[in-house]
């Protein structure tokens, strides 16, 4: 079950998306992504796990729009573990690694698998269960995912979209459910449209560079000239993370 957040806005789109998955025995369930701490969203996303034992509640990165509601969990999940990979949001478990499994259940098809994703922040997984991809903010149901530096990293970002792409090739999973926007029923060409927008954005900042621009500001007037004027702080800590990447070229090639 999808439970959006009433948090609109430029960078949250429609709302941040909680999910509820329950177990194959309909007796237990876990949470990905609590979200914002607002009341009404708290009371709707534990009224779709009732009755049922609330296992786990997993984290896919570490932005508030996705963590805030953690900071009351003593009043809505006493007990209950928190999976994450940074240890300040881990809570009676170890911190996530690639490849973990989070049980939820008592079968063996009430797991969720860990894949590390990297570059939007330094911390994002992705989770699979029963052929979906539940994605984070790593790729989203509308539009594309910001990657800020220093946060987050587009190198690793890049290779966290190869990664998606070759375990959806390997038949790993079939939809996506991100954090944000509607299902994705076609992620061979979400996947392809993220990675060639993303070569498209770096070959445009080359060239930004190459007509004189030499600061992040010069670089995002020529690039991003046609953004809303409140979200220009993200698109230059965008191009911050552009140039960094190119700054790193030339030694990933040495070596």
């Amino acid at each position: 079950m999808r439970i959006r957040a009433n948090n609109p806005g430029p960078m949250t789109l429609s709302g941040t998306n909680t999910y509820v998955l329950t177990s194959q025995d309909d007796g237990s369930a876990v949470i990905i992504d609590p979200g914002p701490e607002l009341a009404e969203h708290r009371g709707a996303f534990l009224a779709e796990v009732a009755d049922r034992d609330l296992r786990a509640i997993v984290l896919t990165h570490q932005h508030a729009d996705h963590s805030e509601m953690l900071g009351s969990i003593e009043q809505w999940a006493p007990e209950e573990p928190v999976y994450a990979v940074l240890g300040r949001f881990a809570r009676h478990t170890d911190p996530l690694s690639d490849g973990d499994e989070i049980p939820f259940g008592d079968t063996a098809a009430d797991v969720l698998r860990v894949v590390a994703t990297p570059g939007h922040t330094s911390d994002s997984i992705s989770l699979i269960h029963a052929g979906t991809l539940y994605s984070g903010d790593t790729i989203l149901g509308e539009g594309t995912t910001i990657v800020t530096h220093p946060e987050g990293s587009l190198r690793d970002y890049l290779a966290s979209l190869d990664r998606l792409r070759a375990l959806l090739d390997a038949g790993e999973y079939a939809i996506i459910e991100p954090a944000h926007g509607p299902r994705i029923d076609n992620p061979a060409e979400v996947i392809d449209y993220y990675r060639s927008h993303r070569r498209e954005r770096i070959e445009q900042v080359e060239a930004a560079l190459a007509r004189g621009a030499t600061t992040a500001s010069e670089v995002c007037d020529i690039v991003y000239h046609d953004v809303d004027v409140s979200v220009r702080p993200a698109a230059e800590q965008i191009v911050k993370a552009q140039l960094a990447y190119l700054d790193a070229l030339p030694a990933a090639d040495d070596a």
